[in-house]
């Protein structure tokens, strides 16, 4: 058994030890394939310190407070209503069954309205985020074409870089002077999420 484990090892060894004929290293690299000039950019910073991205929060949070107030003043009826239905004496007529049945209907139907509201806000959002990230992206190509950049990297992607590597103060002077408005979509007019 030792005999046979020290054969195999030695064969192992031998076929590390002869070249095969074909390495890595003996395959040309084509002409025409660019050497990677690198640029790093805080995508996080740039999208909270973007100038309209403080009336984009405004605009969500004005939304999100109306929709608030909305709910709280319709759950209160349904507490009300919750109130009258469950404080009959005879719980189990068929009357009171169909009241029962009713009110949850209620419930359910403010429960789906809600998660609409909140779903249309969030799509109303993530649109009004669209428009800033399309400009970065025009802006960071930019910045990388004059820097003869050929790949950019998302600063959280990296563990060491040079500091003259960093995009990110360029490309959000850049956007700033680009983009001074925003359309935050009223959600109203959005359509309703499948399935909500």
């Amino acid at each position: 058994m030792l005999k046979q484990t020290c054969r195999v090892f030695a064969l192992l060894l031998l076929l590390a030890v002869v070249p095969t004929g074909v390495t890595r290293a003996q395959t040309p690299a084509p002409a025409d394939f660019p050497n990677a000039t690198i640029g790093v950019m805080d995508l996080q910073r740039i999208m909270g310190e973007v100038t309209v991205g403080s009336s984009i929060q405004a605009e969500y949070d004005r939304y999100l407070q109306k929709y608030q107030t909305e709910a709280m003043t319709e759950e209160r009826a349904l507490q009300q209503e919750a109130q009258k239905v469950m404080g009959g004496k005879d719980q189990t007529s068929e009357a009171a069954v169909k009241r029962r049945q009713e009110f949850e209907r209620k419930v359910n139907a403010f429960r789906m309205g809600v998660s609409q509201r909140l779903g249309k806000l969030d799509r109303a959002l993530s649109l009004a985020q669209g428009e800033v990230y399309k400009v970065i992206i025009e802006k960071s190509q930019e910045v990388a074409l004059e820097r003869a950049i050929n790949l950019v990297l998302y600063k959280h992607q990296t563990l060491l870089f040079d500091p003259r590597m960093e995009l990110t103060d360029e490309v959000l002077k850049r956007v700033n002077a680009s983009l001074t408005s925003v359309t935050f979509t009223d959600p109203e007019t959005l359509p309703d999420v499948p399935g909500k």
